[in-house]
């Protein structure tokens, strides 16, 4: 029903409050979805239903930014918000239907309302740098100011966090350095994922030649590839090395690196098609394999905050994702705008070089972290 408060928004103000409380509530769900996978899925089709989940949440968001453009044209912006109502009513019945209604076997404890406070404010400050520090200049006085006071906030938060009773976040988790790498390569693996998306349509457009529709309509490739061997990846880390798969995921998108850095303005359409689709199938490859990793860590009384810690995780590295290939870009094409920036084919050339070589660089980063998880098959909750 938060979606529906976006539709009938009289002002911006309004909207801009509606959309804050959309975002609280799409945070609660994808906070809670791999918790309640772990809970109450057999524990050896874990990684299946981390799969199936996967191919809902990519096809999501292909039907989502396909129908998007066409309702807010068609029917103006309000629909884009309306549409989403019966899938939420739809969703709310099945959820009493098929979650179980089980409560915690966990004592009571106080909620750490300060640690909130200090957690929020330190992250509401990075994302504000993270996403205007292009536009404002990373030294301005105010871009500056920020970064600080999101550095104590959060460190004020962490001295919270050993000495608060009831804790957000248990800082006795990350002594299981597997779990810190598995948290890191989520990190990776978004900052590739989020950074694709924001620069690929501006390559495909830029140096390719292709209009808007056609750039959105080749970003459906890899989005569609992420479905398939997402399913793979659930599938697989139940069966085998999970070590293995994440090793085959960062070569493969480390080839499709490749292969973009090569792509010049007179290559080949099936080349261009080509390395699209290996970069999906990379993406997919990774996400639900190292899900399913990074739950079976959790004790069952933390199920819910190591949930929590992956969802910040992977929206962290979202926005770093885009801050960076952002940055990186406009080093070569400086203007708001590139589309409009009307500069010589060498230059953009350059600066999509530079991003598709900082793009190797991660992935590179991702196979070392991935050298230092565990070789086990299995990992147990108290291991």
């Amino acid at each position: 029903m938060l979606f529906r408060s976006n539709s009938i928004a009289p002002s911006l103000n309004l909207l801009i409050l509606s959309r804050a409380f959309q975002a609280l509530g799409t945070a609660v769900l994808f906070a809670l979805t791999p918790a309640i996978i772990s809970s109450y899925m057999d524990e050896n089709i874990k990684g299946r239903a981390f799969g199936i989940n996967y191919i809902f949440t990519a096809l999501g968001g292909v039907v989502g930014r396909a129908s998007s453009g066409f309702l807010a044209s068609s029917l103006g912006w309000n629909s884009v918000f309306l549409i989403t109502v019966p899938f939420a009513i739809a969703a709310l019945v099945l959820s009493f239907l098929y979650v179980p209604s089980v409560k915690p076997e966990t004592k009571k404890e106080k909620f750490d309302a300060v640690g909130s406070f200090l957690i929020f404010i330190a992250l509401l400050s990075l994302l504000f740098v993270l996403n205007s520090g292009n536009d404002m200049g990373w030294t301005s006085v105010e871009i500056i100011s920020l970064s600080a006071i999101s550095v104590i906030f959060f460190i004020a938060f962490f001295i919270r966090q050993k000495t608060a009773a009831s804790p957000l976040l248990k800082l006795k988790l990350f002594k299981k350095s597997s779990l810190t790498i598995h948290l890191l390569i989520f990190l990776i693996v978004y900052i590739i994922t989020n950074g694709m998306i924001f620069i690929t349509p501006f390559f495909l457009q830029l140096m390719k030649g292709f209009d808007g529709k056609e750039a959105g309509l080749l970003m459906t490739i890899p989005s569609f590839l992420q479905m398939v061997f997402g399913f793979l990846s659930g599938y697989l880390s139940d069966k085998t090395n999970i070590r293995k798969i994440l090793f085959a995921g960062f070569i493969t998108v480390m080839l499709s690196f490749v292969m973009f850095l090569f792509s010049g303005a007179g290559m080949h359409m099936f080349f261009i098609v080509s390395s699209l689709t290996i970069y999906g199938a990379a993406i997919g490859f990774l996400i639900p394999a190292n899900t399913n990793t990074v739950m079976k860590f959790a004790p069952d009384e933390d199920k819910g905050s190591i949930s929590s810690i992956m969802t910040t995780t992977v929206r962290a590295g979202s926005a770093v994702g885009v801050c960076i290939f952002g940055a990186i870009f406009s080093i070569y094409v400086p203007q708001k705008n590139p589309l409009q920036a009307n500069l010589p084919v060498e230059i953009l050339s350059n600066g999509f070089f530079a991003v598709f070589s900082f793009g190797i660089a991660v992935s590179l980063l991702g196979l070392i972290l991935v050298y230092f998880t565990g070789k086990r098959k299995t990992i147990s909750a108290g291991s």
